[in-house]
């Protein structure tokens, strides 16, 4: 019986020190148990940044003006749905239907389309 709980309490500690390595590398967000000041800290966890693979496509860079446009588009529709995931949601798919068409043209018929829905 002795044996048994000098196993699980070295399971433990060990155990311990590993989640302890763990939460001082970023990769667990709270520590289990500190000898600190008593208040466990939160820290933030950085995710290390991924190079894209070879071939994938990249986003093209957006000018500010180009941001300005798409922030005003989204506001109109915004006015209409109250909530600005779904405006940029519904601008961003009708956008890619159309993409030969304006970012006003798609902005208008993302308003359209929730006007005559609302019929």
């Amino acid at each position: 019986m002795g044996v048994l709980l000098a196993l699980v309490i070295v399971g433990f500690v060990a155990w311990w020190i590993r989640y302890n390595q763990l939460y001082s590398s970023g990769a667990v967000k709270a520590p289990f148990f500190s000898f600190g000041s008593g208040q466990s800290r939160v820290r933030k966890v950085r995710v290390a940044h991924r190079p894209a693979p070879d071939g994938a496509r990249r986003s093209p860079s957006v000018s500010q003006a180009q941001q300005r446009e798409i922030g005003q588009a989204v506001s109109q529709i915004t006015k209409y749905t109250h909530n600005y995931d779904v405006s940029v949601r519904l601008l961003h798919s009708t956008r890619q239907a159309n993409m030969s068409r304006s970012l006003d043209w798609c902005a208008e018929k993302v308003i359209a389309d929730i006007l005559r829905d609302r019929r």
